[in-house]
């Protein structure tokens, strides 16, 4: 189960930081010119984005060497992007974006797919609201990467049946708050990956059938979900072909 949300995990956390640079890059450079979609517009020292606290730190590690002083070569955008952690995502868009007219510009970049984008990203509850689904998701992604169970004790404190289908029916849920998010993000990454075998396979394991094959045969042969096979002949004769 962890490893068929983590997957979901890492293709959303593309997802979120590639449209997130994207439109910082091009609100950067737009006015220079043709706007680009790979721009620096996290270093400070081009005069571009001042980032703050942790955010502001990372970004520095990245760009100086162990005694802090600049790289002579400083890595490429798309470098900088791809090795900054998750939590750096949600924190710019909570908190690194100066002017509520940026905030709302920024998020309709990030998110053009939700079905209200042009006025729902104008509003500052609604751009909190998604921010906290991004908080969750990298906490959970965080829990999961530490080798933690799916669902902590506290998921059972606060259940009304104390039951674990309800906790199973909560997974479900929280995973499908996901899925909607990267709908918003991008469609054609949702629509992979709901065709996807990770995604088969969470489909498979998020029943109590399965459960409770874990719970009474957790060590027996086949009881787990089931590959499709073909038929022996014709799969020689599709790798003898030419």
């Amino acid at each position: 189960m962890s490893m068929v949300l983590l997957s979901l995990m890492s293709t959303f956390e593309v997802a979120l930081r590639n449209r997130i640079h994207r439109s910082l890059s091009r609100q950067a450079t737009e006015k220079m010119g043709p706007a680009s979609d790979s721009f620096a517009w996290y270093d400070q020292q081009l005069g571009m984005h001042k980032l703050e606290g942790e955010t502001f730190t990372k970004v520095e590690a990245i760009l100086s060497d162990d005694q802090k002083i600049r790289l002579k070569v400083q890595p490429s955008p798309d470098s900088v992007i791809a090795r900054l952690p998750f939590g750096v995502w949600p924190n710019i868009l909570d908190q690194q974006l100066p002017t509520p007219v940026i905030e709302a510009r920024t998020f309709k970049d990030v998110f053009p797919h939700h079905p209200r984008a042009k006025n729902h990203w104008n509003h500052g509850d609604n751009r909190k609201t998604v921010v906290n689904t991004l908080k969750d998701v990298r906490a959970w992604r965080n829990r999961l990467a530490h080798c933690k169970p799916v669902w902590s004790a506290g998921w059972y404190r606060s259940s009304t049946t104390q039951h674990w289908g309800e906790v199973l029916d909560r997974v479900k849920s929280r995973r499908a708050g996901m899925l909607e998010v990267l709908g918003w993000i991008c469609p054609k990454t949702l629509e992979v990956y709901n065709r996807s075998f990770s995604s088969r396979l969470f489909n498979e394991l998020v029943t109590e059938h399965a459960v409770m094959a874990h719970i009474f045969r957790p060590l027996e042969l086949h009881t787990g979900p089931i590959s499709p096979c073909v038929d022996p002949v014709e799969l020689i004769g599709y790798k003898a072909r030419r």
